[in-house]
């Protein structure tokens, strides 16, 4: 955790800073004032501290579906982006509720500069810290309650005053936001455990995406404190020169390394609940002739827990890329499932506001 804390608890005892922990996940709660727990001399040194590390810049509601993006601004004045979206627009997810999923950034900016995706174009600029990441949740947990005004307006518009803490909860959450998430191992690591130990969401709720680091992918299968969370592989490619075109960090022997690694995944986790996901781009003319089709085929029966994800492209505004017409994304969709895979194709949510996958870029948008 941040140094400043440390100093201030260098002299408490360590369950200080788990009664710390708890009270950030309490709604009810806003201020180190009102841990009534801590030592009244402790909460006045802890004033300094800012009980979030995120301050709300502007928020952007989809008129086409229920999601939200927040622009939030961090304490040097870099700007990050996080989504909620409804899982009840999900027809695959039919016994959803009013249950919801955030998807969270790791970094401000990303370094891989992927084809498809506008964060990578901004370039990369820093880490976010554990808290940065910890406190996207925090702000999304606060924004659902009914003690938040949006919260309120939410519970009167619906006619439902009463149990709507209950009735708006984070189930899921993906770290699919700006940045590579495995490029913050360290931090990623203690945000994900805290988040953990102090919710109700399990492991299986959560999953990183990942362009594929193997110096990190390794390190996961012998650190048993890494969080035993889902992983996904932005593939967009079976084929090692497409691949390279749609994401220029893709090094030479990548896919048989991954091949090799999904093996030991697949020993070291052995939960059946613990798949490996492919996420797949469709892209108009570049990766969705038969050719392709043919080699995720082959890819992906490599692995013995897998389910493929495939993922309308959606615009960026570079003019260079199209998505793939939605009769062949349903054709591919159908053909995977005939040889046996779990397949699903992604419901793209939040696509007027700028949220949907591949558009996070900090853009201030007209309301």
């Amino acid at each position: 955790m941040k140094n400043e804390l440390n100093k201030i608890l260098a002299s408490q005892p360590k369950y200080r800073l788990k009664q710390i922990i708890q009270a950030w996940f309490d709604v009810d709660k806003n201020s180190y004032e009102e841990i009534t727990t801590l030592p009244l001399e402790l909460r006045e040194e802890l004033k300094s501290f800012p009980w979030l590390t995120v301050k709300l810049h502007s928020i952007y509601k989809s008129k086409i579906d229920d999601t939200e993006k927040a622009l939030l601004e961090l304490a040097d004045g870099n700007l990050i982006e996080t989504v909620l979206m409804g899982r009840q627009n999900l027809k695959e997810d039919s016994e959803a509720g009013d249950r919801y999923t955030i998807c969270i950034s790791s970094q401000v900016g990303c370094a891989m500069n992927c084809s498809f995706c506008a964060t990578g174009k901004t370039g990369f600029k820093r880490n976010l810290t554990a808290e940065e990441i910890i406190d996207q949740y925090r702000f999304w947990q606060r924004y659902v309650s009914p003690s938040y005004q949006e919260g309120v307006a939410f519970a009167m518009s619906s006619g439902r005053m009463g149990g709507v803490a209950e009735a708006r909860q984070i189930s899921n959450i993906v770290v699919m936001g700006q940045g590579e998430p495995l490029l913050n191992y360290d931090n990623l690591k203690q945000a994900l455990n805290i988040i953990l130990q102090n919710t109700e969401i399990g492991p299986t709720k959560i999953t990183v995406s990942t362009c594929g680091i193997p110096k990190f992918m390794d390190k996961i299968l012998e650190d048993k404190e890494f969080p035993q969370v889902r992983l996904a592989i932005s593939l967009h490619s079976a084929i090692e020169e497409t691949r390279k075109k749609i994401m220029p960090s893709h090094t030479s022997g990548f896919l048989e390394y991954l091949v090799e690694w999904a093996k030991k995944y697949s020993e070291v986790i052995t939960s059946r609940s613990h798949f490996i996901g492919l996420e797949y781009l469709m892209l108009e003319n570049f990766n969705d002739d038969e050719k392709h089709l043919k080699a995720l085929k082959k890819l992906a029966s490599n692995f013995s827990r897998v389910r493929i994800n495939l993922i309308p492209y959606n615009d960026i505004s570079t003019g260079k890329l199209k998505t793939t017409a939605r009769e062949k994304i349903e054709h591919w969709h159908e053909e995977l499932m005939k040889s046996s895979f779990v397949c699903t194709i992604r419901h793209s949510q939040g696509q007027d506001i700028a949220a949907a996958c591949g558009q996070l870029c900090n853009k201030v948008l007209e309301k």
